[in-house]
Order: C-alpha cells, then sequence, then structure tokens
C-alpha cells in the first residue's frame, strides 16, 4: 500500500504506513507485512518526482511494539528488503526482538525502491570480466569500451539526477520513514557501508536516535590518498593468505597442495592464456577468478567453496566461480541482476566515497603493486590518473563527515581480519561517535558478525533490546567449532543413502555453519519419506527418540531425535522443490538429477 511523504522537520508526520501482506517473491514468510512510502528525489523539490520506498518488516511478536529497527546490509546499493524478507525471522530470533519491529527496506535506487538500471542484463555479462591484462588490440578496446559504457548509459538515461542518490538523501529518506512509523526515535542496525549511513543519520538527527549497531564499520574520512586506494586491496590480500595457508594445511580443501599460492597464481596465468568457456557460454579468465576469490574471502564459510570452485576450473569447469562471482554481482540463475553492481557505482560517487588523484601515480602504482602482488598486479599509473570513473557521472560531490553530539548507545564493531574493512575504520568511527559509543573488537576471520560470532550478536542484542553497552575493550574471540558427538558412531546407514559427500557449495547455502552445529550430508537414490522411513526404526533400535517431522522448507521435511544422551539430533532430507528457493538455485546442479539430499544435523542446545 502507498503512503505520502513523511516529514523530516517535525517528530513525527501526519503520514501513516499501512502495512499489509507482501506479494513480493522473496517475502514468503507469512509473519512478514510489506508497504511503500514516497519520498521526494529531490528533498530541495519536495513537491516534485518522488521515489517509492519499498519497505518490509518483522513485527513484534505480540504486537506490542516498543519501536523500530532500521537495517542496512551495506553495498553502499544492498537490498535491505531482500535481507529482512529471506532472513530476518531468524535475525529477529537471535537477537531477542520480542517488543522491537525489525524493517527492512531498499535505498533509493535500489531495487524495489527506483532502481538504478543504466545498463540492460545482457550488457552487464558482456561487460563483466574483461581482460585486465590486455595482450592485443581488440583485448584493450574492450576493456576500454567495458570501462566507458557504464558512465555513457547512466548520464544518458539519468543526467543530472544521478547526484541525488547520496548516502545525505538516504539518511533524509530514513527519517521520513522513522516519521512516517509515528517514532520519535528509531534504533539502527548497519553493516559495513550501512555504519557510514547510520553514522551520517545520526550525524545529521542526532536526537531521533534510540541506539546503533554499526557492525564491522567503513569509514573513509580520514583516508590518506594512499590509504584510499591501499586499505582494502591489502586487507583482501592478507585474507587470501589466511585463506592458503588453511587450504594448505586441509586436506579436504579440493585445491589443496603443498604452495597454494603457487596454484593459485598458476591458475591465474593459465585462465589468461586460455579462458575456458562455462556451460551457459560465458568466458572464464583471470579477472573472473580473482572476484570469484574475493568475493569468497568475505566469510570463512565460502573458504572450503572456494577451494572446489578452483578445483574445478583447474580441470577446465569455470561454473564454481561463476557461481561465487554471481553471488556477489547478484545475479540470478536466469541471468537477471540486482541493481547493485550499478547502484553501488553511483551511490558511492553522489556520496563522495571517491579515491583522489595521487600527485605521484607512478609511485603509488608500484607502492600498490608491492604491498598487494596478487590482487593489485595489474594497477597502473594511468589507472590512478583516470581516478575511479566518477568524473564520467557527474561533478566531484562533498563526502559528509560524521561526528555525533548525542548520548544514544552506540555499539562500533571491527575485525582484525576483516578483509574489506579494517579495524582500523572501526576505531576511527567509534571515536567520532562520541563518549556514549563504544568499540567492540572481533578477531576472526571474515566481514559481518551479525549471526556470524555468538559473544557480537550477543552484544548486540543487549544493546538494541534493553540499550545495554558492553564493557570498554571488549574482545570477541571467533567461535569454536561444534565437535563430533560421541553417538555419532551409532547413526546407522540405511538402505539407498550413500557415504559423506563433500558438499561445500550446500553447506553454504544451507547456512550449515560448524560453529553453530555439526552436520553430515549424503545424497540418496531413494524418496525423502523412504529415506526417512528406513532411518526411523534404526535409529530407535540404538537409542534415539523420535521427536517428530517438521517442514522448513517447501521441499524439505526434517525428522527430529533425541540421541541417547538426550542431544537434539535430525535428519533433514531435501527433494528437488527446495532448489526452487531463490537463496539456493544456485546450487540445484550439484545434486544428480532425481536425488534426494540427507543432512545428518547435530543440533547444541
Amino acid at each position: 500500500m502507498d503512503s505520502t511523504p513523511g516529514s523530516t522537520d517535525g517528530s513525527t508526520s501526519d503520514v501513516t504506513l499501512e502495512w499489509g501482506a507482501c506479494d513480493d517473491p522473496a517475502a514468503t514468510d507469512d509473519s512478514l507485512e510489506c508497504t511503500t512510502l514516497e519520498v521526494p528525489l529531490d528533498y530541495d523539490d519536495p513537491d516534485g518526482e518522488q521515489i517509492s520506498l519499498a519497505l518490509v518488516r518483522v513485527p513484534a511478536a505480540d504486537g506490542a511494539t516498543d519501536g523500530a529497527v532500521l537495517f542496512n546490509p551495506g553495498g553502499p546499493g544492498g537490498s535491505g528488503f531482500e535481507y529482512v524478507a529471506t532472513g530476518g525471522p531468524t535475525v529477529v530470533a537471535a537477537l531477542g526482538f520480542e517488543h522491537l519491529d525489525l524493517v527492512g527496506f531498499d535505498p533509493r535506487g535500489v531495487d524495489r525502491s527506483g532502481g538504478l538500471r543504466c545498463l540492460s542484463d545482457a550488457e552487464l555479462d558482456a561487460y563483466a570480466y574483461p581482460d585486465n591484462t590486455p595482450d592485443d588490440p581488440a583485448e584493450e578496446a574492450r576493456l576500454d569500451e567495458a570501462d566507458a559504457a557504464f558512465a555513457a548509459a547512466c548520464t544518458a538515461k539519468y543526467g543530472d539526477s544521478l547526484a541525488l542518490y547520496s548516502t545525505t538523501n538516504t539518511a533524509r529518506d530514513m527519517d521520513a520513514i522513522r516519521a512516517a512509523l509515528g517514532q520519535d526515535q528509531i534504533s539502527y542496525l548497519g553493516i559495513s557501508y550501512g555504519t557510514y549511513l547510520g553514522a551520517v543519520y545520526a550525524t545529521m538527527f542526532p536526537g531521533r536516535v534510540r541506539a546503533m549497531v554499526l557492525d564491522s564499520a567503513f569509514e573513509p574520512g580520514g583516508d590518506t590518498i594512499e590509504q584510499q586506494y591501499l586499505t582494502q586491496l591489502a586487507g583482501f590480500e592478507h585474507a587470501f593468505d589466511d585463506w592458503a595457508s588453511w587450504c594448505q594445511q586441509t586436506t579436504s580443501c579440493r585445491f589443496n597442495s603443498p604452495d597454494v599460492g603457487g596454484a593459485w597464481d598458476a591458475l591465474r596465468q593459465q585462465l589468461d592464456d586460455a579462458p575456458i568457456t562455462n556451460a551457459d557460454g560465458r568466458i572464464g579468465n583471470q579477472a573472473l577468478l580473482e572476484r570469484a576469490t574475493k568475493a569468497a574471502l568475505y566469510s570463512r564459510l565460502e573458504w572450503p567453496v572456494l577451494g572446489s570452485a578452483l578445483a574445478d576450473a583447474s580441470a577446465g569447469d569455470p561454473q564454481g566461480m561463476f557461481r561465487l562471482a554471481d553471488q556477489y554481482f547478484s545475479r540470478d540463475e536466469d541471468g537477471l541482476y540486482a541493481t547493485i553492481q550499478q547502484s553501488n557505482a553511483i551511490i558511492n560517487c553522489a556520496s563522495g566515497i571517491e579515491s583522489e588523484t595521487p600527485p605521484d601515480p607512478v609511485a603509488l602504482a608500484a607502492t600498490l603493486r608491492a604491498a598487494a602482488p596478487r590482487f593489485g598486479r595489474t594497477i597502473t599509473a594511468e589507472d590512478l590518473s583516470e581516478g575511479d570513473g566518477c568524473a564520467d557521472l557527474m561533478p566531484r560531490q562533498t563526502l559528509d563527515a560524521i561526528g555525533y553530539d548525542g548520548d544514544a548507545p552506540i555499539v562500533v564493531v571491527g575485525g582484525t581480519n576483516d578483509p574489506a574493512t579494517p579495524f582500523r575504520w572501526a576505531e576511527e568511527m567509534a571515536a567520532a561517535m562520541g563518549s556514549s559509543a563504544r568499540l567492540v573488537t572481533y578477531t576472526g576471520e571474515g566481514h559481518g558478525q551479525l549471526l556470524a560470532s555468538t559473544c557480537v550478536t550477543e552484544i548486540e542484542a543487549e544493546l538494541l533490546t534493553d540499550l545495554q553497552l558492553p564493557d570498554p575493550d571488549t574482545v570477541c574471540e571467533p567461535d569454536p567449532d561444534i565437535d563430533r558427538p560421541q553417538w555419532w558412531d551409532l547413526i546407522p546407514d540405511p538402505d539407498g543413502v550413500g557415504p559423506v559427500e563433500e558438499l561445500p557449495e550446500i553447506a553454504s547455502a544451507l547456512g550449515l555453519t560448524p560453529t553453530t552445529l555439526y552436520s553430515e550430508i549424503h545424497t540418496s537414490t531413494v524418496s525423502a519419506a523412504v529415506v526417512l522411513g528406513n532411518y526411523r526404526p534404526l535409529l530407535e533400535d540404538v537409542g534415539f527418540e523420535y521427536r517428530g517431522e517438521q517442514k522448513p522448507l517447501i521441499g524439505a521435511t526434517q525428522a527430529i531425535y533425541s540421541a541417547p544422551n538426550g542431544d537434539l539430533f535430525s535428519v533433514l532430507t531435501l527433494g528437488p522443490a527446495v532448489f526452487d528457493d531463490p537463496q539456493l538455485q544456485v546450487s540445484a546442479d550439484l545434486i544428480p538429477e532425481g536425488e534426494t539430499l540427507v543432512v545428518l544435523l547435530y543440533i547444541p542446545q
């Protein structure tokens, strides 16, 4: 249902959001509610062109709300609607939001909120992975064309309005949402770029903040010119070294070798010399390898997935690399893209988040190549002299400085091994957010710790639900992997169920995180009903107590048992219909046609 603009001048507005049932394909949970809110494209012309913001919420469990928590997953250009629609109930359960609504929204220019689409999906495919080490005039021309096509298409379609898709205006939109919710203050949970958006909001509207969680802080304001270019390059280089060390020491990593880094370098050269063709006709080259690798380094859960993808690529199959890169660029199985790849660049430029031209491009290029020999190896002085492409989209915009002088409690989370947002940014953001802000240090791998770290998740829950700040100098260690329970040896092997399979892509897609549960994956040539029927008497014969069944997904059935010592154990069967789910669709081809996936789970209580 549509609503008219909220006001960012008064505490609340005369607009009331009319929540109703969701008709978006991502919002399949019946507990979700959806609405839209009209806001001005240009706040200097409030009666002019409007943008319809798409909102989704998980309402407070008992209907009695103490307020709302707005959510942004980062990017910029990430869909808060999609995240809450698909994972909101899980987040609400983890954070204990009994009396708080969780509200996700697509920011202006993103997907359902006037999503920016300069290039078609076919053009995005064509320009996705140009050879970044051109060896002949044709490759050079294609690289130049890929660089120029996006800016030309955007300016032709959107003109001067591109500068209106800024962080400042998105913060104004957030205040319009707050006003339309009828609340004097709003709580906020932001990840990555979402931390900067939250910090800008708090700077602009300090009296409107109830509480804030800023997880994996992004603070570009204090960077030197060298840091603007080097920070993330060095972060991913460090994360790559950690992954390579793990793969080198882990025999289950399918890319395992005595020198994983050297094997990656050799594969990169192999793909540069002789790119390989995917089943859908797309060409996999060294640029795809680099993107797939970076995509996997955002989460430790993806490390074994990367190993499998690279092993397959070495054997001539690039599908695993495309799967990782497509997930990063939000490209679905039908070749349709979300807007993040395009809106990201525009929002960055409109927000003044762009790198300056260095005074000595030759010297800086050499520094970057030395500091990041894998991910910086193709950078040239010419690249740095040309800037980051913002000049072709719009005049240079001013970066918003952050500085909060209110007294609402704020938690800033920084990871010491975060490849995308270094710990230094978290320190700087915590200082800028004033005396009511606390810095939490996470020492594990990965980017974005909500639901990935029990320690961090509990801190975030206490802040948002009870306004409770953690102790100063709090450090969160990574969760340990769950050990294989002793009674696991009692589990029988029914007819029709195959041996344990190493399917890291499936484990990742299903969220089978080894720090929260112990699992094994099998396949079966018989139906789900037969699998469950065969397991039950065999399990009961060795002391397992059957407790019933549930259907967590369409096409999935889960039989629940108590193990002999009382632990919770389940047999989860997944039929072909499960892989119609957009979150699992990309993994459908990993299961032989007609077979059932069988997942055995131990979930500590």
